[in-house]
């Protein structure tokens, strides 16, 4: 009797250990950050207009109009809040979750949301539905099997190279494989469905691969876009079924980049190259995309001091063969050709995928601000529906800096920028006329930019970061005034900004 009780015992501790399972843990962890911005020529509600591959200053920018060479500021705040409920080495579910205020004061009846609370929780009274799903996905790993292979599924960050190239939150699934020292990621994406019994959604598929090597880790990758209604047009999903979109589009990217140290000096290296056409189903004569970019980053860390310089290519469009949004049917960006009949055929300026978000922080006034970590810079274009120009097309530019750690909290950064204009038959920014007003002028200086940045680590989850810069235009910066009939450049933009930032 007793040997059977002990065998009792052992069976019900063995079947205990063989079906426990691990402890939940349970994370929170993100930010809440106040920015507070001033500027002239520079705002970040530039993004609403650039949305293609010939950046559209918005007219009160421009001569004559309302914020032309005006001072404007603002504050804005962001938080975000991340929950991780961990059952082991195994299985995760993560709920990520965001809220804006574009401005402190928001007007509720308009901005992005129209009304709907979303990025205007600084509203009088507050109380806003203003709280955003950014992700909600699910990891584990797959049992079984000898490689060590990883599944997410759900509402998830997709990408490759995001300052660069790609950047979604979007629903999909990615796999990815760890045979040392190789590293390999698949990626569906499901941009959009569309209607359920027709072939009209838009899917991205990638594969990313990466390897450890001596001190660099060494990448390449390949993205597929095919987009079976372009624009992006999710109200097909109310018409009824025969109702055909009027383009489709499919795109390739192919990359390849380089992270490491080559004694001291740490290096950053990126080239993609992206081919494909949009193809109207009216019979409109297709557009071609062929288009390509380049990155390249030397840091050289010496004591309390780090020295830099950067450099980056993106091709620019033609703009008398090329329309501002790439379309099947649309006129060409210049006027006199557009009048003369020449119709959008070629866009050879590197594009992204619709919806990337490629903010460039490698400046304080012409790109998204590395003190800000938002889009305040012109030189960023995003559209929900279409591929745009992202950071760097149409562009290049060569930087140097410096930056020097005063105190073990406080580190101060100097640099200055050359930036120059790489469209033809006319600029990525600006809109500069020939002497009779019907033509586009091509020019290839866009300016000179200066910038300081203090960083100072107040506590030890506290930050407040401050500083700005002043970009000097070249001709690449005009703007045509159609009153007085003359190109006319902005008075030299600058921006001051300061951030304070808790992370938890």
């Amino acid at each position: 009797m007793k040997k059977i009780f002990v065998l009792s015992l052992l069976i019900l501790a063995f079947a205990a250990t063989a079906y426990s399972q691990p402890k939940l843990d349970f994370r929170a962890s993100g930010f809440i950050s106040v920015t507070t911005q001033m500027w002239q020529f520079n705002t970040t509600t530039n993004i609403q207009n650039s949305v293609g591959f010939v950046q559209v200053i918005p007219t009160r920018l421009q001569p004559g109009g309302a914020e032309f060479n005006r001072t404007a500021s603002y504050v804005e705040q962001r938080f975000r809040l991340k929950f991780d409920a961990i059952m082991g080495k195994e299985l995760s579910g993560t709920i990520f979750l965001e809220g804006d205020s574009r401005t402190w004061g928001d007007d509720p009846s308009g901005g992005a949301g129209l009304g709907s609370g979303r990025n205007q929780i600084g509203f009088l009274t507050a109380d806003r539905s203003g709280v955003e799903v950014k992700n909600v996905y699910i990891d584990a790993a797959v049992p079984y099997i000898p490689v060590p292979i990883t599944v997410r599924a759900g509402i998830q960050p997709f990408g490759v190279r995001s300052p660069m190239f790609w950047y979604w939150d979007a629903a999909g699934v990615t796999a990815a494989a760890k045979i040392d020292p190789v590293t390999i990621i698949g990626m569906w994406a499901k941009a959009l469905e569309g209607r359920l019994a027709t072939s009209d959604d838009v899917d991205a598929y990638g594969l990313h691969v990466n390897a450890k090597v001596d001190s660099f880790t060494i990448g390449g990758y390949g993205v597929y876009f095919n987009a079976q209604q372009y624009p992006l047009n999710s109200s097909l999903n109310g018409t009824a079924y025969g109702t055909t979109p009027p383009s489709d589009a499919k795109m390739w990217w192919i990359g390849a980049y380089a992270d490491g140290k080559i004694g001291p000096a740490m290096i950053n290296f990126d080239a993609i190259y992206d081919k494909g056409d949009v193809k109207s189903r009216s019979g409109l004569p297709k557009v071609k995309y062929n288009g390509y970019a380049g990155y390249l980053k030397v840091n050289f860390p010496w004591e309390a001091f780090n020295f830099g310089v950067v450099g980056v290519y993106g091709s620019g469009a033609d703009l008398r063969k090329t329309s501002n949004l790439g379309l099947p049917g649309q006129g060409v960006a210049d006027p006199a050709f557009a009048d003369a009949g020449a119709i959008s055929s070629k866009v050879g300026s590197f594009a992204v995928p619709p919806s990337s978000e490629t903010g460039m922080q490698e400046s304080e006034v012409l790109f998204a601000s590395y003190l800000s970590g938002g889009f305040n810079g012109w030189a960023y274009s995003n559209s929900g529906t279409s591929m745009t120009r992202g950071s760097v097309g149409g562009l290049w530019f060569a930087k140097l800096y410096g930056n020097y750690k005063v105190t073990p909290e406080f580190k101060v950064t100097l640099q200055g920028l050359y930036i120059g204009d790489t469209s033809k038959n006319g600029d990525t920014f600006g809109n500069s006329r020939d002497s009779l007003g019907l033509g586009l002028k091509n020019n290839s200086t866009i300016g000179w930019e200066i910038d300081l940045i203090n960083e100072w680590q107040v506590y030890k989850n506290l930050t407040f970061n401050f500083g700005g810069g002043i970009l000097f235009p070249g001709d690449a910066l005009k703007f045509w005034d159609p009153v007085f009939l003359k190109n006319e450049k902005p008075d030299n933009p600058w921006t001051f900004i300061t951030k304070l930032i808790y992370t938890f």
